[in-house]
């Protein structure tokens, strides 16, 4: 789930969701485009400042091969070059009606050793006013990297692997700062067009693709072979094409090197690359697989690394927020919170003070219930258990879960934005049984202790009343919790019969509600 922290800390951290302050109503949108010139594929992303974060409104990608037109001289051919410049035509199309618009085009390997590349980017020019940035091996993985921390939470130490269509980028990180950086040699469309050109796929061909690719790892600098990161990582369509494979292999996406030769034995027992069929891989990456993923087997064999997992942060999206200029929150999660927020106009005023309650309940309880892993996640399920009032307020939380559980909430894994779609899904009225008995018995546990604590919360914060109510305390029974309540019954006579009807919906959560007096 989520980091723990000292409790000073969490109860910064917590506390740093409140907005920013906002726009004015009528000020414009700025809007920014970015446009990735892979070797493979060029890809465009289109978003808009919305409250001080970056809503994208559209992303597309077309599969344009680039480094296949170049020959042993480094030549692009005209095909080549042609299919470029219909694919920026395309795009240009996308947002060329955008009012003042923040355009950044970057080229990478491909480009970077075509002799002939000022034929291609003077042809660009003509298509879009906008020059082509040729970038550096080094420059193209820290804006990978860049791209990574903006998509994702990023832990103590990272390496990362992009494996692109003419060049594999390989970078060491601590938390958001790119630490080492490396381009190497080998590539996936490269290293098809070397070693896996007539389709055939055989023992020999995956052998010489990883000799070729053992060589520029070797390459790599001493740091590299330290081991000890907390994550590694791997982006491009590449890597997300193999995880894919090893899903439908073996059930989850997590590549490690077993797995990785079990599909290399599959890639050979089906002897030709239109022999290949994944239900779930696009059929224009299929090609590619075989020389993607001796390139992943090499990088296995000669780092220290156990598993690998997908990330979908990208160059694109370094490009995209360097150009906008919007800096790296602690946490990723906070922006993402503190931006959805603002877009479905919670109040967040009242937000807060569940927020606060829920945290100050959490803190009674947390060590005996072990819930300090997952304190980050009760504080954000309170500070948008009212999302749904967007659509209305009958079945609002049931209209905040969905919301939630088809956002896109950038450094939440699914995991984690399912379990915060379940807590304001059930945060009021009966709770969805069915939704929560799927779950693993300990991780339902888990969720109907933070259940608790957040209904708790919004109970004695309803109506918006100025002041919240309070608890003397509140203790953990075996089968639940004793709240000890305060000995004026009158001045809570309204809040004693919610707490009653919420004893009966707690039931169903196998949580035990029980009511004593301070004065008992």
């Amino acid at each position: 789930m989520v980091a723990t922290h000292s409790h000073t800390q969490q109860h910064t951290l917590l506390k740093s969701q409140a907005p920013q302050t906002n726009a004015p109503a009528n000020a414009k949108s700025r809007h920014f485009v970015a446009i990735d010139m892979g070797s493979n594929s060029f890809h465009l992303v289109i978003a808009r400042e919305q409250d001080g974060s970056l809503q994208i409104l559209h992303k597309e990608k077309q599969q344009v091969q680039l480094a296949t037109g170049l020959n042993a001289q480094n030549i692009l051919d005209n095909d080549a070059i042609e299919r470029g410049l219909n694919c920026l035509r395309d795009f240009n199309q996308r947002f060329s009606n955008l009012d003042q618009a923040q355009v950044r085009l970057v080229a990478t390997h491909t480009l970077r050793i075509a002799k002939n590349r000022d034929q291609f980017i003077e042809a660009a020019l003509a298509i879009m006013p906008y020059p082509v940035e040729v970038i550096s091996g080094h420059e193209e993985a820290r804006l990978i990297y860049n791209g990574i921390a903006q998509s994702q939470v990023l832990g103590k130490s990272n390496l990362v692997i992009d494996i692109g269509g003419g060049s594999t980028e390989v970078v060491i990180g601590k938390k958001n700062t790119p630490t080492q950086l490396s381009s190497l040699r080998c590539g996936c469309v490269s290293f098809n067009e070397r070693f896996f050109i007539d389709g055939l796929i055989t023992p020999a061909s995956f052998r010489d693709a990883q000799s070729a690719a053992d060589k520029q790892f070797a390459s790599l600098s001493k740091e590299y072979f330290a081991g000890g990161w907390e994550l590694t990582l791997g982006s491009s369509g590449t890597v997300k094409a193999i995880c894919e494979a090893i899903q439908e292999e073996h059930g989850d996406e997590t590549i490690t090197l077993p797995r990785l030769k079990q599909l290399k034995i599959k890639l050979i027992k089906c002897g030709h690359i239109s022999q290949i069929q994944f239900a779930n891989v696009d059929d224009k990456r299929i090609p590619l697989v075989p020389a993607g993923l001796a390139i992943l087997i090499s990088f296995f064999r000669r780092l220290p690394i156990q598993k690998l997992e997908f990330s979908p942060g990208a160059l694109r999206e370094g490009v995209l927020y360097e150009l906008a200029k919007i800096g790296q929150y602690q946490d990723i999660r906070h922006r993402t919170v503190d931006s959805i927020a603002q877009l479905y106009h919670i109040d967040m005023a009242h937000a807060a003070k569940v927020r606060d309650t829920a945290m100050a309940l959490f803190e009674q309880v947390a060590d005996e219930w072990q819930l300090r892993p997952h304190a980050r996640l009760l504080a954000y399920g309170a500070t948008l258990h009212e999302i749904g009032l967007h659509i209305n307020s009958k079945s609002l939380h049931k209209h905040g879960g969905y919301i939630i559980s088809n956002s896109d909430l950038p450094g939440f894994s699914e995991a984690l934005q399912l379990d915060l779609a379940r807590l304001i899904t059930n945060h009021r009225k009966k709770p969805n049984e069915l939704m929560l008995a799927e779950l693993e018995p300990n991780h339902k546990l888990t969720l109907n202790r933070l259940l608790c604590l957040l209904r708790l919360a919004v109970l004695l914060n309803l109506g918006r009343i100025a002041k919240t109510l309070t608890l003397d305390h509140i203790k953990v029974i075996p089968d639940g919790l004793m709240l000890v309540l305060p000995s004026h019954k009158r001045k809570i006579s309204l809040f004693m019969k919610d707490l009653q009807r919420e004893q009966k919906q707690m039931l169903t959560l196998g949580m035990n509600l029980r009511l004593v007096s301070s004065l008992t």
